[in-house]
């Protein structure tokens, strides 16, 4: 009888861990539910692509974004130049000779400094967004970029007097899609995390990140988004 009960209580502990161990590796996807495969979204600073596992589509492993390093300015070397050097003259004695003539001073060449050999800048890809005519003044409005591309991600668009902006749309919290909240600010319906519209800032938690900034550009009625 003491075995069997000592089986059991093996047993139980065993599902406890696994359901611990389970609620831990979830917590390191995103919370929004993946919908085809290829779906990518951008969550804690991570680049996460739904897989089909099993037979249902999964959060596959997330992938860290790379962080910009500021390029160095370089520095100009300042070059001397050498003053000539004086010459003396003959000194007169009391019995008459001849001068002596001045001889004259080499001018020193300057050294050519060399030139810094600039460092490359990573270029970044243009994907079309949206048509110029579907963000008029006074829109924010969530767009899924690059369908023909295969990088898909969510930005918002927001037109107003400052001119247009490009954010993310997800919340870094549990990768929800923000929605207008008014008086020039983001929210999150999910757990009403708040952000600024003007530049992605954020104002309330419980999220713990801004919203990432595109650069954003708009050129023969189309807006594009650099990735």
């Amino acid at each position: 009888m003491s075995l069997r009960r000592r089986d059991l209580m093996v047993g139980f502990f065993g599902a406890v861990l696994a359901m611990i161990s389970g609620d831990a590796n979830a917590a390191d996807v995103p919370k929004l539910k993946p919908t085809r495969v290829g779906q990518v979204v951008i969550y804690r600073n991570q680049r996460f692509t739904c897989v089909r596992k099993g037979g249902k589509l999964v959060w596959g492993k997330g992938v860290p974004l790379p962080v910009k390093s500021p390029t160095p300015t370089p520095k100009s070397t300042p070059t001397t130049s050498a003053s000539p050097k004086p010459t003396a003259s003959a000194s007169a004695s009391p019995m008459p000779t001849t001068s002596a003539s001045p001889t004259p001073a080499a001018s020193a060449s300057p050294t050519p400094t060399p030139t810094p050999t600039p460092t490359p800048t990573p270029t970044k890809k243009l994907v079309k967004i949206a048509n110029s005519s579907e963000v008029p003044t006074g829109t924010v409005k969530v767009f899924e970029a690059g369908r023909s591309t295969g990088l898909l991600i969510s930005i918002v668009l927001i037109r107003d007097d400052a001119g247009l902006r490009a954010l993310q749309a997800e919340c870094p919290h549990a990768g929800t899609l923000v929605q207008d909240g008014g008086r020039g600010e983001l929210i999150c319906r999910n757990h009403y995390s708040l952000f600024s519209a003007k530049d992605g800032a954020l104002l309330r938690g419980p999220a713990s990140d801004p919203l990432l900034k595109y650069q954003v550009t708009e050129t023969g009625g189309e807006i594009f988004v650099a990735f």
